[in-house]
């Protein structure tokens, strides 16, 4: 069992004896978590305000990043891929909730806005699993700030795209300009801040916002789900490797990053999982990986 306490939420993960199935207590009820398989989801479930963070959901949000972070600590662990989407076809996330965010100007506010969302996208990126938004619809202002915090990105074809923040006088305050640059460069960067402008998902996958766009409804769930167990086959070390290197490779110097290629590579090579990966290939089977344990 996981316990956790930020703020007014308190979350309580409890695993099955098989650790197959497990719940996620919230109160309120403005995320749900379910992890099934060690595959974590965390949908936000506020289809009436089109998945906007009110300040639960937004407690709600980090409490359960916090949660899955003490989870993949455990020996073994209980999480091994973490998906990220919203409740409904309408928005994966539309941001905060101006609704309720409209009512507070005093800058108190503001800055508690910024460190709630800033500081749970941050822990978000440090997870050493690979994370999934599932872009179930549009995503607009915190919500693109919230995927560009994930490992891959799948949207569905009808999902829209806006870092809309500039329409609200307002620069991203989750973190998202850093990791967009980083993502799609300076210049593409600006354009996309500077002007608010929508992109449809088709767009978003050409320029790199999005890896894989799903056509239909009806495959929405499977692709996201297929997406999600295959990379649950694969061995855990080095997809935690592979995050810490490429992660450290858009600041390292090109030495420092070569130095530790070296140390993850020589570190993995006698790893069980590298073992049985060659013993697989002499006896031309499949390699079945054990459970990350970092």
């Amino acid at each position: 069992m996981v316990i956790c306490h930020l703020s007014l939420v308190t979350c309580v993960i409890t695993l099955s004896p098989c650790g197959l199935v497990t719940t996620l207590t919230l109160m309120p009820d403005e995320i749900n978590f379910t992890i099934v398989h060690q595959i974590a989801t965390l949908t936000v479930n506020r289809p009436e305000a089109r998945n906007a963070l009110n300040w639960a959901a937004q407690e709600q949000f980090a409490a359960c990043v916090t949660a899955v972070a003490r989870a993949i600590s455990e020996s073994p662990p209980s999480i091994r891929i973490f998906i990220i989407t919203g409740m409904g076809r309408q928005a994966f996330v539309a941001g905060g909730d101006l609704k309720e965010l409209s009512g507070h100007p005093e800058p108190e506010a503001g800055a508690r806005l910024n460190q709630i969302m800033r500081d749970a996208l941050q822990r978000l990126t440090e997870l050493p699993i690979p994370t999934i938004a599932a872009v179930n619809g549009d995503a607009f202002g915190g919500g693109c700030e919230i995927l560009t915090a994930c490992d891959l990105r799948i949207a569905a074809s009808h999902a829209r795209f806006s870092f809309a923040q500039v329409k609200n006088a307002l620069t991203t305050g989750w973190g998202g300009t850093a990791r967009l640059v980083r993502l799609l460069g300076q210049s593409r960067a600006l354009e996309l801040l500077l002007t608010g402008r929508l992109l449809t998902a088709v767009e978003a996958q050409q320029i790199g916002l999005v890896h894989r766009v799903v056509d239909t409804k009806e495959d929405w769930h499977t692709a996201v789900t297929t997406w999600a167990r295959e990379l649950c086959q694969l061995p855990g070390p080095t997809l935690a490797a592979l995050k810490q290197l490429t992660y450290a490779a858009a600041y390292l110097p090109l030495a420092e990053t070569n130095r530790l290629e070296t140390e993850l590579f020589v570190h993995l090579w006698s790893h069980p999982d590298h073992l049985e990966a060659m013993n697989a290939f002499v006896e031309k089977r499949t390699p079945v990986f054990g459970a990350y344990t970092g």
